[in-house]
């Protein structure tokens, strides 16, 4: 992203919301446009941009919470904002596979006027979707997908193309690691499950410190954090079951 700040000439403007990168912060004009940080679809040639989407798991949290938050990032363009600027979201029901149960949307939404640095590119807010659990969730490891539209009010525009839509990804659980190997499973976790994962993450390595490098550079860290998590589990025997009701284990 740039941060040199300079001003764009007029006749760059019809060019500006299909371009690919992120065009400097314009001061002048009372024309504003929305759009979302991420692309939706990958950018028209010649930009390099992929498709990307927002992850809300309940993976790390409790079992007792059943709603949580999926944070969209919303850029706009055109002169600082001296007043918050309302605008609506509606679900794209042919690229939505989540059930109205599993997501609430706000009547509208409110892009904040709010001080913005000198190196700032854009004028940028962050708005909340609340994603609620759902009992099917846990038979769908891939989750459930909605995607919502921006639906601007009054004088607002729509920005780039690519940058209309947002996708949101709910899973209940995690994908099991590329490191957890038959070697990890035979001498250290034991048989993989989303929920002993789960637990040892919370209760043990909560900022998720054993991965690939520490197996590899310093697999002594990982045993004695697998060790801890073993204790756990003997000291907490009532959540130490298995989803299918048997006594989780390690092999350490």
């Amino acid at each position: 992203m740039k941060k040199l700040l300079y001003f764009l000439s007029m006749a760059a403007l019809p060019a500006m919301f299909t371009a690919c990168q992120e065009d400097e912060l314009q001061l002048w004009g009372s024309s504003h446009h929305i759009y979302f940080e991420k692309f939706y679809k990958d950018a028209i040639a010649p930009g390099k941009e992929r498709a990307d989407s927002t992850l809300a798991s309940f993976f790390f949290y409790t079992d007792d919470v059943n709603d949580l938050d999926a944070k969209l990032v919303v850029n706009m363009s055109g002169r600082l904002l001296e007043n918050d600027i309302p605008f609506k979201l509606k679900v794209v029901d042919e690229m939505t596979t989540a059930n109205a149960g599993e997501y609430t949307l706000q009547d509208q939404y409110v892009f904040r006027a709010h001080h913005v640095n000198d190196t700032a590119t854009n004028q940028r807010d962050t708005i909340s979707i609340k994603m609620h659990r759902s009992a099917r969730l846990k038979d769908m490891p891939n989750g459930v997908r909605l995607t919502v539209e921006l639906v601007p009010m009054g004088d607002l525009k729509l920005g780039q193309t690519e940058r209309t839509r947002a996708i949101i990804i709910l899973t209940r659980d995690a994908v099991k690691p590329e490191w957890w190997d038959a070697e990890i499973t035979n001498n250290l976790f034991g048989e993989y499950s989303s929920k002993k994962y789960k637990l040892f993450l919370l209760y043990i390595d909560p900022k998720a410190t054993l991965n690939a490098d520490m197996l590899k550079n310093t697999p002594y860290k990982a045993i004695q954090l697998v060790r801890l998590f073993k204790k756990w589990l003997i000291e907490h025997p009532d959540q130490a079951i298995e989803e299918n009701g048997n006594p989780m284990t390690v092999n350490v």
